[in-house]
């Protein structure tokens, strides 16, 4: 699937991943996408982004008035997610995500290991593949399939 053309601004990045405007910014501050360079696929990295700087592990001291850098298991995180965009991608298609780092899986029968193998401790669940899914061009095939269906 091709991307959209390079050119999206920090603004409409952040404006389709449903995160502030700082975030895309703090994102392509710490190397996270591009500024220069943007495409579809980096609103899902900004989202992921958002949400991975929100996170707080249980008895970890981290001040919320001051950014510290991305954290190992952050930048672990967002690259397997930017190996995974968008070959990889399908609905069910998530990161689980540890204080260590994370797993990618696809599929009811792994991601059901998956929460079976996390449940003892703390994780988030990135719904990656939905977030592939709801990306302009993909809604915009979307809606093309449904018209022709109902032709």
């Amino acid at each position: 699937m091709s991307t959209a053309p390079s050119g999206w601004s920090l603004r409409a990045l952040a404006q389709e991943a449903h995160v502030l405007p700082k975030v895309a910014r703090d994102a392509a501050e710490e190397g996270v996408i591009d500024a220069q360079h943007t495409v579809e696929t980096d609103i899902v990295l900004v989202r992921l982004y958002g949400a991975l700087k929100r996170l707080v592990w249980p008895e970890e001291r981290r001040p919320a008035n001051k950014d510290q850098g991305l954290r190992v298991w952050e930048a672990i995180t967002i690259e397997t997610a930017r190996a995974a965009l968008p070959d990889e991608m399908h609905d069910d298609t998530g990161l689980f995500i540890h204080q260590t780092g994370c797993e990618l899986v696809s599929g009811p029968g792994p991601k059901a290991l998956a929460f079976f193998k996390f449940a003892e401790q703390p994780f988030y669940y990135a719904p990656l593949g939905r977030w592939f899914n709801e990306l302009p061009t993909r809604r915009l095939l979307a809606d093309e399939v449904a018209e022709k269906a109902k032709d």
